[in-house]
Parts: C-alpha cells; sequence; structure tokens
C-alpha cells in the first residue's frame, strides 16, 4: 500500500523528524513503500491538496503539533472529498491524549496513533497486509461496529532501535535538522506534556556520537535537540559534549535544552573550554517567584539556577537562551517584572518572553479552573487571563514581548539596548513602556521598516530620558556600530551620519591597498582584488569609541565571510 507521511511544519527552515523516523524504522523492517512531504502552514489549503492528490497514497499519515491541528484536520476533511477510499491516520502529542474527541468530531479521520508512533506505525502497515488484527494494533483508537475502540498502549521503544533520520541531508542546506538522544524527563512540570512520560531512555552513546558525526562531516549549521532535559544525566551528557568538542569541525553549532541547576563544577569547567560557537544552551528559568515555582512542580532554586547561567555567560563562548512565561498561578504583572529583571540582569543572548499554554494531559489543564483561568479553546489554547492577571495586564505583557524581540533578541540593536539598560532601573519598565508608546502611536498595525525601528528607539529613547546632543550622538554611534556588525551601512535614517569615512577617505584607501590587509586580516579575501575586498568587507571610522564609549575617532573593520549564529560579523580594531 502506498503510505504518506504528511507533515505541516511551522515555517520552512524547520525540517520534521517524526516523519523521517516512521520512514526510516519502516523501511529497515520492510516497507518500502512509504515517503513522506513537507509543507508549512502557510501555504494555502488547496495548493497541499493538489500536491497530496497528485502522489494518490492509499494510507496518510497526519503529524499533529498545536501550531498545525486545524489546518491539519482541515486538510483531512477536504481531502476526504477529493479521495473517499484514502485511509487518513491522524498522530502526534496533539491527538495522543482525545483521541477519543477527534474521532467524535472529525469524521474524516479514520484512525489515530497514539503516543510514540515507530512501533505501531508498523503493526498497522502488518494489519493492512493481513497478518494481524486490527485490534492487535497497539496505542491505536479507531471505529468500530458504530463504537470507539482504543487499544493498549504500545511499549515505549527502546532508543537503539532508532534509525538515523535524516537520510535527505544533502537536500537540507539552509533548514534546522534535529536530534534526539533522550525520551522521557524526570521532572513532572505541570505545563508540559514530557511530564505524562514516566521513563527516561537514551541512545546508546556510542549510537548517537556516531549519527552526530554524519551531521559533522556534513558540515550542517546548526543541530537542534529535542531532548527535554539534555543534562539529566551526567554522564550521557559529558560523552556527548566531550565528543562534539573532540570531533569540532569548527562550523556547526549543536543547540541544547537544559536544566542550569543539575550542571556542577565538573561539567562548568569543561563548557568554559570548547569553542565559542560549538553550544547554544537554551535554559528554562520560567519565574523566579517562589510560589509560582513550587506551584508548577518545579524544584529548582533559583539562586542557584541564576548563579550557573551567570558561570555560562560570563566565558561568552556559549549563546545563552534563557525562558520566561507569562500566565503561570500566583505570578502577577508585578512578580513577572521582578522576574524579567531578575533574569535579565545576567544579560542573555536571548531572553524568550513565553506565554502559558493549556496542554491537554498535562496538569495545568486538570488545574486551570481553580487556577480561574480563561484559556483559548483553539490552538495554540493560550491563556487570556488568571487569578493574578487580568486581560489587560496580559494585553500589556504581548506588547512588551514585540519589543524584546524586535530590539533584544533580534542582536540587531544589542550594544545600543546594553547601553541603555545599563542606565534604566529596571529593563522590564523600559521594555513595558516602551510597549505601550509602541501601541499608542500605531506601530504594532503596520509593519516598519529598520529606518524606521531605529527612529522609534532614537525618539522613545530621546522622550524617556530628555537626552541631550551629546547623548543622542553617543547613541547615534552605537546604532552605526550595530548597523555595521550586520552588514554594510546603506540607507540609513536622516538623523545618523557616515559622513566620518568621508574625512578619512583617502587612509581607507590606503588601508586596502596595503599588501600585508587581506592576508592578514581578512584572509577568507585573499583571491579577491582590493578594490572588491573594499565593497565586501567595511572599514568604518566612528566618532565615539562603540566599546568604552570614549569620544575619540575610532576605526574598525568588518568582515561578513563568518557571522555569528545571531549573524554579527567578526570585527577588529585596525589603525588607519
Amino acid at each position: 500500500m502506498k503510505t504518506l507521511l504528511l507533515a505541516l511544519n511551522a515555517q520552512y527552515i524547520h525540517t520534521n523528524l517524526a516523519v523521517r523516523y516512521l520512514k526510516e524504522y519502516a523501511r529497515q523492517r520492510g516497507y518500502g513503500d512509504v515517503d513522506f512531504a513537507e509543507y508549512t502552514i502557510n501555504h494555502h489549503l488547496p495548493f497541499v491538496l493538489d500536491e497530496i492528490y497528485r502522489r494518490r497514497p492509499r494510507l496518510l499519515l497526519l503529524s499533529c503539533y498545536i501550531w498545525n491541528i486545524e489546518m491539519a484536520l482541515d486538510f483531512a476533511a477536504e481531502y476526504k472529498l477529493l479521495d473517499p477510499d484514502c485511509m487518513i491516520v491522524a498522530g502526534g502529542p496533539e491527538v495522543s491524549y482525545n483521541s477519543r474527541q477527534v474521532l467524535e468530531e472529525n469524521p474524516a479521520v479514520d484512525l489515530v496513533l497514539r503516543g510514540e508512533g515507530e512501533k505501531p506505525f508498523v503493526q498497522l502497515l502488518e494489519h493492512l497486509e493481513g497478518k494481524r488484527s486490527l485490534e492487535q494494533v497497539k496505542s491505536l483508537t479507531c471505529r468500530k461496529d458504530g463504537a470507539v475502540l482504543e487499544t493498549p498502549w504500545e511499549e515505549e521503544i527502546d532508543l537503539r532501535e532508532l534509525p538515523f533520520a535524516y537520510m535527505d541531508l544533502p537536500e537540507l542546506e539552509h533548514r534546522i535538522v534535529y536530534f534526539e538522544s533522550i525520551r522521557g524527563c524526570p521532572f513532572r512540570c505541570s505545563y508540559c506534556l514530557s511530564s505524562i512520560i514516566k521513563n527516561v531512555r537514551y541512545m546508546p552513546l556510542e549510537q548517537a556520537c556516531a549519527y552526530l558525526q554524519i551531521f559533522l562531516d556534513a558540515k550542517v549549521p546548526q543541530v537542534k535537540f529535542v531532548d527535554r532535559t539534555f543534562n539529566c544525566d551526567k554522564a550521557h551528557a559529558m560523552g556527548i559534549w566531550r565528543y562534539l568538542a573532540e570531533h569540532d569541525n569548527g562550523v556547526t553549532n549543536f543547540h541544547f535544552e537544559l536544566t542550569a541547576h543539575l550542571l556542577d563544577e565538573e561539567m562548568l569547567q569543561f563548557l568554559s573550554t570548547v569553542r565559542q560557537g560549538l553550544f547554544q544552551f537554551e535554559i528554562g528559568v520560567q519565574s523566579t517567584n517562589a510560589d509560582t515555582i513550587r506551584e508548577i512542580r518545579r524544584s529548582t532554586s533559583t539562586e542557584k539556577l541564576l548563579e550557573v547561567c551567570r558561570r555560562i555567560d560570563s566565558r561568552k563562548n556559549i549563546h545563552l537562551h534563557l525562558d520566561l512565561i507569562a500566565g503561570l498561578p500566583y505570578e502577577g504583572l508585578d512578580s513577572f517584572g521582578r522576574s524579567f529583571d531578575q533574569v535579565m540582569a545576567i544579560r542573555p543572548q536571548q531572553l524568550q518572553m513565553g506565554f502559558l499554554k493549556i496542554l491537554k494531559g498535562s496538569y495545568m489543564a486538570e488545574k486551570a479552573a481553580d487556577y480561574g483561568m480563561v484559556y483559548s479553546k483553539k490552538a495554540p489554547f493560550q491563556v487570556y487571563s488568571t487569578r493574578w492577571l487580568s486581560a489587560d495586564e496580559l494585553m500589556l505583557l504581548k506588547d512588551m514581548e514585540e519589543m524584546v524581540e524586535s530590539y533584544y533578541n533580534s542582536g540587531l540593536y544589542s550594544r545600543t539596548i546594553g547601553w541603555i539598560l545599563d542606565q534604566e532601573p529596571s529593563a522590564y519598565g523600559f521594555f513595558r513602556d516602551m510597549g505601550r508608546v509602541y501601541v499608542e502611536r500605531g506601530c504594532h498595525r503596520k509593519s516598519l521598516s529598520p529606518e524606521e525601528r531605529l527612529s522609534f528607539l532614537r525618539d522613545f529613547f530621546r522622550s524617556r530620558r530628555g537626552a541631550d546632543e551629546e547623548e543622542l550622538e553617543r547613541f547615534g554611534q552605537l546604532c552605526l556600530y550595530d548597523i555595521c556588525r550586520h552588514g554594510k551601512p546603506k540607507k540609513l535614517p536622516e538623523w545618523l551620519s557616515a559622513a566620518k569615512n568621508l574625512e578619512y577617505k583617502r587612509e581607507i584607501n590606503a588601508f586596502f591597498d596595503r599588501p600585508e590587509t587581506i592576508p592578514g586580516l581578512l584572509p577568507e579575501y585573499v583571491q579577491e582584488e582590493p578594490k572588491k575586498v573594499q565593497k565586501l568587507a567595511h572599514l568604518q571610522v566612528f566618532s565615539y569609541d562603540p566599546l568604552t564609549l570614549e569620544k575619540k575617532d575610532t576605526a574598525i573593520l568588518f568582515n561578513y565571510r563568518r557571522p555569528d549564529l545571531l549573524g554579527k560579523a567578526k570585527e577588529q580594531r585596525v589603525e588607519l
């Protein structure tokens, strides 16, 4: 039977690990007529329908997540009209804990595979070949004789059985690849579905490292581990980290989700030695309110967590991404503000403001009524208000989040924003007020150009600080520096000038003509003529030193050939 696995990803840059697992797991067991198709939720439904119909699958599996569930079910309903004989199966976390309801409300869906899909998927293929009865397919929810039948859950898979999923790796340039070395989580956070999985299982180190070597050999830009708590077992985490450090190709970055309080001195010492850019850590702080932490069933010591984050960040060799969640129990607006300020004091490369989502099957869903939580009944099931946070206050935080994303997490204005925040008593107060003004001016209703975005920041800074001309000049030079870090300055706001380069035009030309400049400072350009190098790289003279803010002409050379993860150029000071 021709089988197709359909993934509807959130963005084109993403890839779907689950459908690749299912295809490879089935292929290794003799089912070669299984393939997958990837689209995004931004594709028009009629286009996806046409594309799938051209392939005429007889068995179609939908990979269902919180970001695509509505489109997936709409697709099922429409495709059943187009091809009534196609068997449509839904699987994934968004249908695993309400599978009976899914079938009752969606007649186009014939079956639901619950939980981990590898074994049940092959059992379903065996059933369709007549090798086992429908009742012998585990983790299955289906209709039979006018009723809904639920078979027992399948035992969890041994991770040594997991195949390498990315057999299409050469076709995935500029897309994110994912890797899994752990299933399950030892913690029981009330908002997370991983807390439902009782056992924590590990892929054998030798196998995990062999799979990772494939990514290293291909020099993929980034591999994201989907393990919920990568460092829950020290030996496993250190084994993989040491392997990656020893086999570092100088290019690939590895992203991990960690629990900071499990990092001991030996691990921190080791992490301080790895290449800058090799690792990227995402750490869920969620809240620093002790009542909140206790209520969501986390055992984290906030003081220890933040201290470990400071230690990691102190060497500046690991990209640090910290998370907070707005809408948690016992956290009102003031409490969230304190959490934000405590985390922002570390100045991580990114601070993600998430908003609580009430996931089916989670403990938070059971307690939602007790917390007075009003939340959307449609994906992504986001909270609108709680006993501690009104709808107006949550809206204020959403406006604030747009400012944090645009001006802080983007990394486009990191030096300028860092300088401003150094002068602010509260980073939370700054971004909160900024979001309020942004909405009052109607900026949220339109797409601002980069120049307009910079001008808004300048206007807000000037009105907030009562800045004089000297301070505005410093502000402008920092903005110019941030612009140069991400590309050659082209179209600038009218208040911002790069005119210093006109004063130093002769010196700049002479700098690029020096025989030692390109081999010594720009070796990536040794095959290019100096005039072309001057167009590809950039030398900018600032009237203030961007780092010390001392008022003196300062020349910085920007090399755009090998930017870091946030798109920043390699830079170095030079003498003209």
